[in-house]
């Protein structure tokens, strides 16, 4: 889409920090249901709260993408 809206450097900037953002999230929501799930594999509360905390964290880094790709695309169009 970028490509095809011809947007500016500096908009690349941002979209390629929030696809970044996004990216790390996940592999931090990965590394720490990995090592939760090394340390116990039945139900544990602090367990369950930790891997909510991660999934949390990438939905906020995804909102945050959703509102740069929305301050960034729709003054193209």
């Amino acid at each position: 889409m970028g490509w095809y809206l011809k947007i500016a450097h500096d908009d690349w900037c941002w979209v390629a920090t929030a696809i970044a953002l996004v990216l790390m999230a996940e592999a931090f929501n990965t590394a720490v249901e990995t090592l939760a799930d090394e340390v116990s594999l039945e139900h544990r509360v602090r367990i369950g709260i930790a891997k909510d905390l991660g999934a949390g964290a990438v939905l906020i880094a995804a909102l945050a993408a959703l509102v740069i790709g929305l301050l960034v695309f729709i003054p193209c169009l």
